[in-house]
C-alpha cells in the first residue's frame, strides 16, 4: 500500500489488524485467569481448624496425664484432620470450678458421676467410654489391723476432694454426719497412698486398680462398681465433629496405631456409649458444693 493510499483505506486496516488480535486477547486473558485461580491456595492459604481441647479429670498427677494421654490426643488429630489439645488440671478444686462454671472445653474425660451431671445440666453428649467398671478401695497399711470403717471415726483418712469419686463413695461409708472421719485432702490419688504409706493417715480411698501397685497396702472395704471414664462432648460442638470424634475413639481398639497406644499407655479398650449408660450416676453428687 502507497503512501497516496485513501485515509478510509488505511482506517479499514487498522480495523482489520484490531480484530484480529480480539481472538489472542481473549485467550490470553482466558490463560491469566486459570493461571490465578491456581495460585489461590498459595496466596490466601485455607484457615488452619482451631484446635480442640480435651480435659481430663485430675485422678493422677498432671506429668502422669500428660504422659499416658499426649498419644492419646494425637491419634485423635490425625483422625479428625483437627489439632486436638489437653487441658489439664492440678486438684479437683479447680477441675470442679471449670466445671460449674460451663466447662469452657470441647472434649472430656469424666468418672461416670461428673459426666451424667454434664449431660444433665448441661447438655453435654457421652459419645464413648473407656471398657468396664471400677471400684473404690478404703485402704490401711496392711500392718494396720482395721476391719470396719465405723473403727476409722475421728482418724485421719485422705483422700482427694469432691467431687472424685472416692470422696463420694466415702461420704457413703460415713453417712452419720457425728461420726466422721478426720479428712485429710491430697491432690492426686497417689497422694493419698503415699500419706497412708508415711504414717501421715491411717486410711484413704482410691480407685482398686491401684492398690495393687503399693506394697504394704491393704483394702478394708471395696465398694460397688461404677461405670468406667466416659468421654462427652460439648454442646459447642457441631454434629458432624461429634460424630467424627466417637469413631475416631472408637477406632482405637480397631487399628494397629490404637492398639499400640492402649497397650503402651495400659489403657482398656475404648467402646461406644451413650447418655443412658451414665443416667443415674450424678445423684452421688447430692450434697457436692456447687451441684
Amino acid at each position: 500500500m502507497s503512501a497516496s493510499s485513501p485515509p478510509q483505506t488505511a482506517g479499514a486496516a487498522r480495523a482489520a489488524a484490531r480484530q484480529a488480535l480480539r481472538p489472542r486477547l481473549a485467550s490470553l486473558l482466558v490463560s491469566a485467569f486459570a493461571l490465578l485461580i491456581a495460585t489461590l491456595p498459595a496466596t490466601f492459604p485455607a484457615q488452619a481448624k482451631e484446635p480442640l481441647q480435651m480435659a481430663i479429670a485430675p485422678f493422677l498427677p498432671e506429668a502422669e496425664l500428660e504422659k499416658a494421654y499426649t498419644p492419646v490426643v494425637e491419634y485423635l488429630g490425625r483422625r479428625l484432620g483437627q489439632p486436638v489439645e489437653l487441658k489439664l488440671f492440678p486438684n479437683f478444686l479447680s477441675f470442679w470450678e471449670a466445671t460449674r462454671g460451663g466447662s469452657d472445653f470441647d472434649i472430656v474425660l469424666d468418672s461416670a458421676p461428673v459426666t451424667d451431671f454434664r449431660v444433665q445440666r448441661q447438655g453435654w453428649q457421652v459419645v464413648a467410654r473407656f471398657d468396664g467398671e471400677v471400684t473404690q478401695s478404703l485402704i490401711t497399711r496392711d500392718d494396720d489391723l482395721i476391719l470396719s470403717p465405723k473403727e476409722l471415726v475421728n482418724e485421719r483418712v485422705a483422700v482427694q476432694p469432691s467431687p472424685s469419686v472416692s470422696a463420694l463413695v466415702l461420704y457413703q461409708l460415713f453417712p452419720n454426719p457425728v461420726q466422721q472421719p478426720t479428712l485429710v485432702f491430697a491432690q492426686t490419688n497417689r497422694d493419698v497412698a503415699t500419706a497412708i504409706l508415711e504414717g501421715r493417715a491411717r486410711a484413704g480411698v482410691i480407685p482398686t486398680p491401684l492398690v495393687g501397685g503399693y506394697t504394704g497396702l491393704y483394702p478394708v472395704v471395696t465398694t460397688e462398681p461404677l461405670p468406667f471414664l466416659g468421654f462427652s462432648v460439648s454442646p459447642e460442638v457441631n454434629e458432624r465433629t461429634r460424630k467424627a470424634l466417637r469413631q475416631a475413639l472408637v477406632s482405637f481398639p480397631e487399628t494397629e496405631e490404637g492398639k499400640r497406644i492402649l497397650e503402651e499407655q495400659s489403657l482398656t479398650d475404648i467402646v461406644p456409649a451413650t447418655n443412658a449408660y451414665y443416667a443415674g450416676n450424678a445423684d452421688l453428687l447430692v450434697g457436692t458444693y456447687g451441684y
